[in-house]
């Protein structure tokens, strides 16, 4: 478990399942820009089942409130397979838990975790272009904007460019 100051980051177990799967996919508590499709229950539970949503390629773990509930969910995942770069994706799922710090906090946990557990140099965020709120996320953990990806996701029957923020090692050692 990862402890911050007002959310904790853990694995998913499997008592979490049946809730977690609903929230993710729940197309009120995703949010206009999620990309992921909705999964099936089995096809959630066959994935759990074989790595725990964590393998040496990509992690998921859940945000939760100091008192177990869950908030949202927090990843990340290799960008290519000649890179030791990692991308995060998030996402608070309850609208009314949004504009609290919850995703600020995750980000630079996880952030954290990353760069003094892995041997990586270089962590990045893709948002769509639009995602403000996403945007604020990264540059109140000192990531920095590098540029746009044109047309790279497909959200909601459409392809969105999005901006590309990254922070470094040296980066984060600085600010962290």
């Amino acid at each position: 478990m990862i402890k911050g100051n007002s959310i904790n980051l853990r694995h998913v177990r499997e008592s979490d399942l049946e809730s977690l799967h609903g929230l993710m996919n729940d197309p009120e508590h995703r949010g206009p820009f999620t990309r992921t499709p909705i999964k099936s229950p089995v096809r959630f539970r066959n994935e759990f089942n074989a790595n725990g949503f964590s393998s040496e390629g990509s992690e998921l773990l859940v945000i939760t409130s100091k008192d177990d509930r869950i908030l949202g969910t927090i990843g990340h995942f290799t960008t290519a397979p000649y890179s030791s770069a990692r991308e995060l994706g998030f996402s608070v799922f309850s609208t009314k838990s949004r504009d609290q710090g919850i995703a600020t906090e995750a980000v630079r946990l996880i952030t954290e975790y990353l760069f003094h557990s892995f041997p990586l140099n270089r962590v990045q965020i893709c948002m769509p272009t639009g995602h403000k709120a996403c945007e604020q996320v990264a540059l109140k953990n000192g990531y920095i904007k590098e540029g746009v990806v044109r047309g790279s996701i497909f959200i909601q029957g459409e392809f969105l460019d999005t901006f590309l923020y990254s922070i470094l090692r040296q980066d984060f050692s600085e600010t962290g």
